[in-house]
This record gives C-alpha cells, structure tokens and sequence, in this order.
C-alpha cells in the first residue's frame, strides 16, 4: 500500500500523493522532454495536469536538487534544471510505478509548455496602441531571415493578447496558413 505524504489540496482523482512518486514523475518528465526546463515550468505542467499541487511539487524539486538526481544549468540564458544520469537511471527503473496516463498526460504537458517557450524565444509579437485600436504585429524569422511580417487591427487590448496568445501556441500554423491559401493547385 502506497504510503501518502503529500497534500492533497489542489490536485485531481489519480493525482499523486506520494513523495517518491512525485520525484519520479519530475525526473520522468525531464528525462522524456529532452531539454532543460525552469522550475516554474516543471510546477506549471505538474499543476496543469492536477497531479501535483505547487507546494509538493517545489519541496521534491529542492530534495532533487540536494541529492543531484536534478542539476541546475543555464539554458538560453535563464536558470533551468536538468536531469542528471543517477536521475534518468532512477526514472527508468521506478517509471512502473506511476500509471501510464499519469506519464503521458505529464510529458505532454511539459512539451507545450516547452514548444511555447521556445515559441516565444523565436518569434516576435508586438501589441502597439494605436488611435483607431491595438496593431499585433507578428513576426516569424529563420536562421535570421525574415520568413513573415504581418499586422492586424483589432479593437482592444483583450483582443490583442488573444491574438499573440493563439500565435505563440502554433506560429507554424498561422504561416503554413497563409502559404497554403494562396498557392493555390
């Protein structure tokens, strides 16, 4: 029988309330997302998921951290954890005793929230006031090229920050989008 040491408060039916299952999880994740991520990152996909409240969540980070099962890097610039080797060994033995949805919906998660970050390191959006609303003006770059410019009117600023926001969960889209509409075969 699992033992509970965690809280309860804020997390989902079949969300863990153990310990050791949580650490599991965060060295699963980071094994599986392949790239460093911020603290807030990995409590954001723990949280989104309810599988993980805030406060357990940061205390199995700071136990991973103490042990070196997660080391601190420095990932385009900004502080990040990563999982070391004795993490990615332990994951890979203990992974079983998380359920398989409990993994898959975590990993998934983490990769949105990576895709997006680095969506938001790659790409431009500028929200401007302007006499007659809010310019968006999108931008999409490659290897220094300028692939897209695009600005659109819109009445305000809520408007707006819907607009970036929908861009930078896909920016690809919106240019494969334009493209696909006119070429037309």
């Amino acid at each position: 029988m699992v033992e509970f040491d965690a809280f309860a408060g804020g997390i989902e039916i079949g969300g863990l309330r153990n310990m050791l299952e949580i650490k599991i999880l965060i060295c699963y994740i980071l094994g599986n997302v392949k790239t460093p991520m911020k603290r807030t990152q990995i409590c954001d996909a723990l949280q989104k998921t309810g599988l993980v409240n805030y406060f357990d969540a940061n205390a199995a980070i700071d136990e991973l951290i103490a042990t070196e099962t997660l080391k601190e890097t420095e990932y385009f610039g900004e502080n990040c954890l990563d999982v070391s080797a004795k993490g990615i060994y332990g994951a890979r033995e203990l992974e079983n005793n998380l359920l398989p949805g409990v993994r898959d919906r975590a990993v998934k998660t983490a990769l949105n929230i990576v895709a997006r970050a680095r969506a938001e390191r790659e790409n431009n959006v500028e929200i401007k006031k302007v006499h007659n609303g809010y310019d968006v003006t999108f931008e999409i770059e490659s290897l220094g090229d300028r692939l897209l410019s695009l600005t659109l009117n819109v009445t305000d600023e809520f408007q707006a920050e819907q607009l970036k926001d929908g861009f930078l969960d896909d920016p690809g889209a919106l240019y494969s989008d334009i493209i696909n509409r006119l070429v037309k075969e």
